[in-house]
């Protein structure tokens, strides 16, 4: 074990190893979703976007135009399903982080208190070592 270090010291640094792997991860996820909401938002405009001009059209620009909505709607549906999915991803990164914060909070105030014990523990048998004092009485 590392020398003057406690359990409690230990677990609170790997506690905060734990702690800055959830943020790094719950920062990726983040991005992802962002990006992916992005182009949510483009599909959406897209697809408000799809319009046939009116006046004479021929069957296959009708077909074409149907075909594009359709992927147009495809994709939408599945980056609006990737969005929700990446945004309860977020969600749980983020208490699993709480949760992992906590417990590095609780390993350092029980190894402060572990310290404050031990410290105490040897001021006692440092006194204990020590002859009386004598009190001169004038």
């Amino acid at each position: 074990m590392a020398r003057g270090r406690s359990v409690f010291h230990l677990m609170a640094l790997k506690q905060k190893v734990a702690l800055a792997r959830k943020t790094k991860a719950v920062n990726t996820l983040q991005e992802e979703l962002n990006r992916t909401e992005n182009v949510r938002d483009r599909l959406e405009e897209m697809a408000e976007g799809m319009t046939v001009p009116l006046g004479k059209t021929t069957v296959g620009h009708l077909r074409s135009a149907s075909w594009y909505g359709n992927q147009v709607q495809e994709q939408l549906k599945t980056i609006s399903n990737r969005a929700e999915f990446l945004s309860e991803e977020v969600a749980s990164h983020r208490r699993d982080a709480a949760r992992v914060r906590h417990q590095h909070n609780l390993a350092v105030e029980k190894g402060e208190a572990h310290d404050r014990q031990q410290r105490d523990l040897r001021e006692e048998k440092a006194e204990a070592a020590l002859p009386p004092r004598r009190s001169f009485k004038r």
